[in-house]
C-alpha cells in the first residue's frame, strides 16, 4: 500500500485524499526540518558562547570584541544581533525570492553551478540538485501588501518578521525599522515593464493597490521613494534594488533619478543589466540590479566593477529542471498537477512551447493564462514528447525554472493564478545568492 507523506510535517496518509485535504488546509502545518534546523543552530550558539565566556573567564584567552560573548538584544528590534551575521531589512518581500540567497540554504541543478561556487555546495540533493550553503545573513524584516505571500513565507519557513502593509503607510505612521547592514527589495516594476502600460512615474495604481488614488506621490509608480526614505531611516551600508530591464529605456530616464535621490543620501550608487541565463538560470530574464554602498566607510576607492555580478558564468537548460518531473495526473505534487487550462492563440505573448535544450522565456507575473507551453502537440522541439498531450507549464515547473527549491510548496487553500504571479514577481533565488555572494564581499572589502 501506497503511503503519502507531508514534506513539511512528516504525517503519513493511506488515503491521497486524506493527504490532499491535508496540503490544502487553512492552518499551515509545522516545517519540522526548519525547527529542528534552527533549535540545533540555537543550541550550537548557545553552546559555544558558554565555552567562550568559561576560556575568557579563566584566562585562557582573550576577546576583544565582546558581541561574541554577549546576549544584549538590540532596543530597536527583537532580533539578537549576532556578530557572524548580517542584518537584512527586505521591502517588496513577495514570496521571497530575494530573501533566499541572505541566508537560507538554495536548492538548484548541478549543472547550474560553476567552479567558481563549488565551493558553496553543502551536499547533493535527488535527480543531480545540490544544496548551497546558508551565507552569513539573518532578515530581520520582511514587507510586502499580500497577507498570501507571507503565509506562504511561513509555510517554507522563510519568514522573518514579516509585516503585511504598504511600506508607504508604514513611513507615514512612523514605524520604528530594525537596524540593519543592508537593505534589500525589487520596487514594484509593472509600470516600467516592456510588457506593461509604461506609466513610469505616473501610474494609475495606488501604492496598495487598494486605496483611492489621491496623490501622484502615493502611487505604485513612486514606491522606489519609499525605498529610498527606509534607507535613509536605517543608513544600511549598502542596499540593492532590483528592477525590470525596462527602467532602463523609458522617456525622461528615471534610472538616472532614482540613482540621483540614493546618492544625495550619503551613497556610491551605480546599476549593472544581469542577464539571468548567463548566471546558471535556465530562463531569459534580464534585470537591473542597483547597489549603493555609503561613503562613510574604510576604503574608499571603489575598483571599476565593484557593482557588478561576475560570478558563476555558466549556461544550464530547461530540461535540467523539469524533465525528471511526472506528468500532472501521475504526480503526487499538487504544485504539479495545476496548470493554465487557457486555449493556445494564433499570436500574443505565452503560445511558444518551450526549446527543453534551451533556456525558457521570462516567467511573467501577468499572463492572464497564457503562460509558455511545456510541449505542443506533435513537438518539433521537444519529439522525445510527442506521446504526450499539448499542455502549458504547471505551477511546480514555473517554480524549478525560476530556480525555486524542489520542495517549495506554492500550497494555500487552493492553487490559483496568484501562484504564477507570486512567482513570476520573484527574483530567481540563485540570483539572489549570487547577489548576496557580492554583497559579502563588499561588506568585507570596505567596511
Amino acid at each position: 500500500m501506497v503511503n503519502y507523506s507531508c514534506e513539511k510535517c512528516g504525517k503519513t496518509f493511506k488515503q491521497k485524499g486524506h493527504y490532499m485535504k491535508h496540503l490544502q488546509r487553512k492552518t499551515p502545518c509545522d516545517n519540522i526540518k526548519d525547527k529542528i534546523e534552527n533549535i540545533v543552530e540555537k543550541k550550537v550558539d548557545e553552546l559555544v558562547k558558554e565555552k567562550l565566556q568559561d576560556l575568557v573567564e579563566k584566562g585562557d584567552i582573550e576577546i576583544k570584541n565582546k558581541n561574541l560573548i554577549s546576549n544584549n538584544q538590540n532596543s530597536n528590534t527583537d532580533t539578537t544581533k549576532m556578530e557572524n551575521k548580517y542584518n537584512v531589512i527586505s521591502l517588496f518581500s513577495g514570496i521571497g525570492g530575494l530573501d533566499m540567497g541572505f541566508g537560507h540554504n538554495i536548492i538548484v541543478h548541478n549543472n547550474s553551478i560553476s567552479s567558481d561556487l563549488k565551493e558553496y555546495i553543502e551536499n547533493t540533493e535527488n535527480d543531480n540538485f545540490v544544496k548551497l550553503k546558508k551565507l552569513n545573513y539573518q532578515v530581520v524584516m520582511q514587507n510586502d501588501i499580500m497577507e498570501e505571500a507571507k503565509t506562504l513565507c511561513e509555510r517554507n519557513g522563510i519568514e522573518n518578521n514579516y509585516v503585511v502593509d504598504s511600506i508607504f503607510n508604514l513611513i507615514k505612521n512612523d514605524y520604528s525599522f530594525p537596524e540593519a547592514e543592508v537593505i534589500i527589495g525589487g520596487f514594484p516594476c509593472q509600470d516600467f515593464s516592456h510588457c506593461g502600460k509604461r506609466k513610469g512615474f505616473d501610474s494609475k495604481k495606488s501604492h496598495d493597490i487598494k486605496s483611492e488614488l489621491s496623490e501622484k506621490d502615493h502611487n505604485r509608480g513612486t514606491l522606489y521613494k519609499s525605498y529610498v526614505e527606509v534607507v535613509k531611516r536605517v543608513k544600511p551600508k549598502i542596499f540593492i534594488a532590483e528592477n525590470v530591464q525596462g527602467l532602463l529605456t523609458m522617456k525622461g530616464d528615471p534610472i538616472k533619478i532614482i540613482i540621483k535621490d540614493f546618492t544625495e543620501l550619503g551613497y556610491d550608487v551605480n546599476y549593472s543589466l544581469v542577464k539571468a541565463d548567463e548566471h546558471g538560470i535556465p530562463q531569459r530574464r534580464w534585470r537591473v540590479i542597483i547597489i549603493g554602498i555609503l561613503k562613510d566607510r574604510k576604503k574608499q576607492e571603489l575598483e571599476k566593477d565593484w557593482h557588478e555580478i561576475n560570478i558563476n558564468n555558466i549556461k544550464s537548460c530547461v530540461g535540467d529542471y523539469i524533465s525528471h518531473l511526472k506528468e500532472p495526473n501521475e504526480s503526487d505534487d499538487i504544485s504539479q498537477q495545476v496548470y493554465s487550462k487557457a486555449k493556445k492563440l494564433v499570436k500574443g505573448q505565452g503560445q511558444v512551447e518551450l526549446d527543453h535544450k534551451g533556456i525558457s522565456p521570462t516567467i511573467r507575473a501577468e499572463h492572464h493564462g497564457n503562460i509558455e507551453f511545456r510541449r505542443h502537440h506533435e513537438s518539433k522541439k521537444n519529439p522525445h514528447e510527442n506521446h504526450l498531450p499539448e499542455r502549458r507549464l504547471s505551477v511546480r515547473e514555473c517554480s524549478l525554472i525560476q530556480t525555486f527549491p524542489p520542495n517549495f510548496t506554492h500550497n494555500l487553500r487552493k492553487i490559483h493564478g496568484n501562484s504564477y504571479k507570486f512567482i513570476g514577481n520573484a527574483v530567481p533565488p540563485l540570483l539572489s545568492y549570487l547577489i548576496a555572494i557580492k554583497v559579502q564581499e563588499l561588506l568585507s572589502n570596505y567596511f
